[in-house]
């Protein structure tokens, strides 16, 4: 191509030339477009955002709270990256938070957490109270059977949804977390587990101070 730009230049001078400017016009848009391709588009391994769950969760005092970082990649894909995340906590007179990202309460309050790595970060706001309001019921629709304090499912049902009753047997809606992400997840808002693998894990319903938690084993 360049012998041929070379020719074309010998014979026409490139002042006198619209076509020659309108070629190298392209030239330079292409090598433009190409070089900052990789900022419009991530390749599949990037990470673009990290999400943390739970969202908003509150404890009481001395009490600790696990959390779980998820990246998302540039494919679309997720995975838990809690332990090669950063974890901080802004108020560490309210709570403080180790590198897995169990935060332990310090003092009434609140503090957000925040994972990050690289120049990738997502955030959450921990609330720290003094007392507990009282033990939330948990129940499972889907689950196969209940034991004492747990629950058991089938890999192959796919979903189960948890639900939360307060001391009144009111029906609230907690916010739910599952210190085992690679057995089951769970929406935080609608407690809509879904099942990746069998094994266990331990599902929590917090919602202003009130807290229970089941075990759910999937088969």
């Amino acid at each position: 191509m360049s012998m041929l730009l070379r020719k074309y230049v010998s014979a026409r001078p490139p002042w006198k030339s619209a076509s020659l400017r309108y070629v190298l016009g392209l030239i330079i848009v292409a090598a433009v477009f190409s070089a900052s391709c990789g900022q419009f588009f991530p390749s599949a391994g990037t990470l673009v955002a990290i999400s943390i769950s739970p969202t908003n969760p509150s404890i009481q005092l001395t009490k600790t709270q696990q959390f779980t970082a998820t990246g998302t990649f540039g494919d679309s894909s997720s995975k838990d990256i809690s332990s090669s995340a950063t974890w901080k906590s802004s108020d560490a007179s309210v709570a403080t938070i180790n590198s897995s990202g169990l935060a332990t309460a310090a003092a009434t309050g609140s503090t957000t957490i925040t994972a990050s790595q690289g120049n990738i970060s997502g955030s959450t706001t921990l609330t720290v109270t003094t007392q507990s309001t009282g033990t939330l019921t948990i129940s499972c629709t889907g689950c196969i059977s209940q034991v004492s304090g747990g629950f058991t499912a089938t890999l192959a049902s796919g979903q189960v949804t948890f639900t939360a009753n307060n001391t009144s047997g009111q029906l609230v809606s907690p916010t739910w977390s599952s210190s085992n992400t690679g057995v089951a997840t769970i929406n935080s808002s609608t407690g809509v587990a879904t099942l990746v693998a069998t094994g266990s894990t331990t599902i929590t319903a917090q919602l202003s101070g009130a807290s229970g938690s089941v075990t759910l084993t999937v088969q």
